[in-house]
């Protein structure tokens, strides 16, 4: 089987590939984006000779015989090679024309056994790993040209919004670093913004995870200063610093899941506590909005003969649950608990007084 030899690390011969993929739909990939390509994995400049080499070992991988044994140039006459050579005007560009097939087994059991075959038997069994990395590639970057097409439309079609954090960058980093005081195992010292009052406090804390809740990061950990587990936002810590002095261990038998499965939020920073059943009354004109929406794991939806439904949670913290209920009016009446009744009554009595004037009208 013909087989070139590039003096490439593999991952520069899958760069180019990845690269032509990525610029076909555009019209193809020009020699001196793969040049760039080839610089960015090398970090040196390749010559022409060096990528038509590179272009000759994938349409191998693809098809053992897209040359002629006789003369590289010849090309037999059978399909087209997976990367073909299309001239536009006075320029040449490389085009990704397959359209690949389904994977004929599991992908990753093809990418396993490449890779142990890749050291010690690559040049004992030659024949068997080519077939192998033409099933990886097959089946894997199947998916790289569909994404790279994919993303195309979405970029186009999709347009997500709605609430998020102000500096995306900031809690990036802060979640690099949170994961890095885990692995050490080191505690973390914040400069935390309080959400009740806004005052700046210092905290140490020993982490145990991170949690995301409806599109908002929270660390997990044990705050020294309380003496108990505690959850603080991404978005009200100012500065985290790791105590290089520090040790800690994360209790064997806590787990985040276990945690927090239950609990309807993560904005106070007291334990949920265990979780209770809460019953709502939901009016006809709201029901099928439960109907089609999930509000909680634990939701289940009872119908009721006026045509309205009851809504059932199985909630820990379910004192977080008051501005969601206060969002949808006189839509939803709570049954049960009565606790919870109580205080969504008392916000809408300091509501109202709001708006009352001092004769006792509105």
């Amino acid at each position: 089987m013909p087989y070139p030899r590039t003096r490439d690390h593999p991952e520069a011969v899958i760069k180019i590939l990845l690269t032509v993929i990525e610029k076909t739909p555009a019209g193809g990939a020009t020699l001196e984006e793969l040049k760039e390509a080839y610089r960015e994995v090398k970090d040196r400049e390749p010559g022409e000779k060096t990528i038509r080499r590179i272009i000759r070992r994938i349409n191998l991988l693809f098809d053992p015989l897209a040359y002629d044994d006789k003369d590289d140039c010849e090309e037999i006459d059978r399909e087209p090679r997976a990367i073909e050579v299309r001239k536009k005007g006075d320029r040449h560009t490389y085009i990704f024309t397959r359209d690949l097939a389904a994977p004929r087994f599991d992908p990753g059991l093809a990418l396993l056994l490449a890779l142990s075959l890749y050291p010690q038997q690559r040049h004992l069994l030659p024949d068997q790993f080519e077939v192998l990395l033409k099933l990886v590639f097959e089946s894997v970057l199947q998916r790289v040209a569909e994404w790279s097409r994919l993303r195309q439309e979405m970029e186009r079609y999709v347009y997500v919004s709605g609430p998020g954090p102000a500096n995306p960058q900031k809690n990036a980093r802060l979640v690099e670093r949170i994961l890095q005081a885990i692995r050490l195992a080191k505690r973390v010292r914040l400069a935390y913004r309080r959400a009740s009052d806004g005052q700046l406090t210092t905290r140490e804390v020993e982490p145990y995870g991170l949690l995301c809740r409806h599109g908002i990061w929270y660390l997990v950990g044990r705050c020294l200063a309380a003496g108990e587990r505690r959850v603080f936002r991404l978005d009200h810590i100012e500065r985290l610093e790791l105590v290089e002095s520090s040790t800690y261990t994360i209790p064997q038998d806590f787990s985040l899941r276990d945690a927090y499965a239950h609990a309807w939020g993560v904005w106070t920073e007291e334990e949920p506590g265990p979780p209770e059943t809460v019953r709502l009354r939901v009016s006809p004109g709201l029901t099928h909005k439960f109907r089609v929406t999930r509000y909680h794991p634990s939701q289940a939806v009872k119908e009721l003969p006026d045509g309205g439904i009851e809504v059932r949670f199985e909630v820990a913290g379910a004192g977080e649950m008051i501005p969601w209920l206060l969002s949808w009016g006189a839509a939803i009446e709570v049954l049960e608990p009565g606790w919870l009744r109580e205080a969504v009554a008392e916000v809408l009595k300091e509501t109202l007084s709001l708006y009352r004037h001092e004769n006792g009208s509105f």
